[in-house]
C-alpha cells in the first residue's frame, strides 16, 4: 500500500508539471523552448519535480530501506508545504488560471502538498526525524534564494513578488528573506516532534 501511494504521488505530480509546461509553451508559440524551461524557475514546480524524484525512487528502487534516503522526505514534506501555503495565503489573489494552467496549479499548489502530507502522517512510524536533519533540510531553500539572487541581479525579475529587492529595498526583501525561513525552519519542527509520536 505505502508503494501505491508513492505511485500516486509520482503520477499525479507529473502531470501537474507537463500540464502547466503544456500551458506555457503552448501560450507562447513564438518562444516555446524558452517558456516550455522558463517554468523550472518557479519554486513550485521545482519543489514538485523534488516530490516526482524522490517517490519515484521510493516506487522502483525501494529506497526507503536506507535511513539517509528516509531523512530526506522531511525536507522533501517541507518543500511541498511551502509551496502550498505560500500560494494560497500570499500568491493565489493574483493569478487568474485557465484550462490546463488551472489543473497544473490545481495539482501543483493543492493536491501533492496534501499528499505529501498525508503520506507522511500515515506512515510516521517508519520515520525519525533530527533537529540535525534540518540543516540538510535547509540547503535547497537556501540554494533558491541564492539562485534568485543571481537571476534577479542580471535581469531584474526576482519572480516572486515579496522577493523584489529593486522594489521592496533591502531591509524589506531581508525581512522576506528571513521570514520564508523562520517558515522553513518552523515547519521542520513541527515535523522533527511529529515523528517522536509513534502511537
Amino acid at each position: 500500500m505505502k508503494r501505491k501511494f508513492a505511485l500516486l504521488i509520482v503520477i499525479l505530480s507529473t502531470l501537474g508539471i507537463i500540464f502547466t509546461l503544456i500551458y506555457h509553451v503552448l501560450d507562447n508559440p513564438t518562444t516555446m523552448l524558452a517558456s516550455g524551461l522558463g517554468i523550472f524557475k518557479y519554486f513550485t514546480i521545482l519543489s514538485n519535480l523534488v516530490v516526482t524524484v524522490y517517490f519515484w525512487l521510493l516506487f522502483s528502487l525501494k529506497q526507503d530501506k536506507y535511513e539517509k534516503f528516509n531523512k530526506l522526505l522531511g525536507g522533501v514534506t517541507i518543500y511541498i508545504t511551502v509551496t502550498g501555503l505560500v500560494f494560497v495565503f500570499i500568491l493565489q489573489s493574483g493569478f487568474h488560471q485557465v484550462g490546463l494552467d488551472l489543473l497544473g496549479s490545481i495539482l501543483c499548489h493543492y493536491i501533492i502538498p496534501i499528499l505529501t502530507v498525508a503520506f507522511l502522517i500515515i506512515y510516521r512510524k517508519d520515520y525519525h526525524f533530527k533537529f540535525k536533519d534540518i540543516l540538510v533540510w535547509m540547503i535547497f531553500p537556501l540554494a533558491y534564494i541564492g539562485f534568485v539572487l543571481i537571476r534577479g541581479a542580471f535581469t531584474s525579475n526576482y519572480i516572486y513578488p515579496f522577493l523584489e529587492l529593486d522594489s521592496l529595498g533591502a531591509v524589506k526583501f531581508l525581512l522576506n528573506v528571513f521570514a520564508l525561513l523562520f517558515f522553513f525552519i518552523a515547519l521542520s519542527i513541527i515535523l522533527v516532534f511529529l515523528t517522536r509520536q509513534k502511537k
